[in-house]
């Protein structure tokens, strides 16, 4: 069986807003949770998407995963 592999991940927020655990350098200084979903894209409670192929038979169906 061949393995399927993450062709697309769509996050809920680019940072957490909260620990900042990430969070590009031109934002370090704002603390609003709304600057981290600028696209205003929320996947199920707040997660993010992940779609899977398997690159090897194109035919075989997609998977997705939300976490």
């Amino acid at each position: 069986m061949a393995s399927m592999h993450l062709l697309l991940t769509v996050d809920s927020s680019e940072w957490d807003g909260g620990s900042g655990s990430w969070k590009p350098l031109e934002d370090r200084d704002l603390t609003s949770h709304h600057r981290a979903t600028p696209t205003e894209v929320t996947v199920g409670r707040y997660g993010e998407l992940n779609v899977f192929v398997r690159p090897t038979d194109p035919v075989h169906p997609y998977r997705w995963s939300i976490q």
